[in-house]
């Protein structure tokens, strides 16, 4: 492997982990930052959605949370696989998992999801975006989460001289 290859290999890692970071912070605008504007991305069950408009608008996570239906999320980033790299061109494979905390007041328990995304992405003046997502939910389950300290508290001590 060459240092151009194990560059373009971090960078492309890192958009992946950009995306999980922005859902899970509630920023759209790192979300979009991860996507071209021509993005198609298929969700299991839905129809694709076509353009960066669709797709921000079709992100449930971000729904839920302007609803007051999601409390928190957390994906968590597992294997990555870098399948074919390319000049300007690379698809990749990302396992995952994510965390969805509804408010207590909706539900006492939380989803748990393993999440596969088969993504394409595309270099453009240096930059990689992706291009084509498919996102697939591979299992799922229900569990009574349990919390240490909120996510003030979280903020406090990580923030808090040492």
């Amino acid at each position: 492997m060459d240092m151009q290859m194990l560059a373009n290999r971090a960078a492309i890692q890192d958009v992946i982990a950009r995306y999980f970071r922005g859902i899970d912070s509630g920023s759209k605008s790192l979300v979009r930052s991860c996507f071209t504007e021509d993005v198609q991305v298929l969700y299991d069950g839905r129809p694709p959605e076509q353009g960066i408009e669709a797709v921000m608008g079709s992100l449930r996570t971000f729904q839920r949370i302007a609803k007051g239906e999601m409390q928190i999320t957390m994906h968590f980033m597992g294997n990555f696989n870098l399948i074919r790299l390319e000049e300007q061109s690379a698809e990749t494979e990302t396992y995952a998992i994510a965390f969805m905390v509804p408010p207590k007041a909706i539900a006492d328990h939380m989803a748990v999801r393993g999440l596969r995304y088969i993504d394409q992405l595309r270099q453009t003046n240096g930059e990689w975006r992706i291009v084509r997502r498919r996102h697939t939910l591979d299992w799922s389950f229900e569990a009574t989460p349990t919390f240490a300290s909120s996510l003030a508290q979280r903020v406090m001590t990580a923030s808090a001289p040492a």
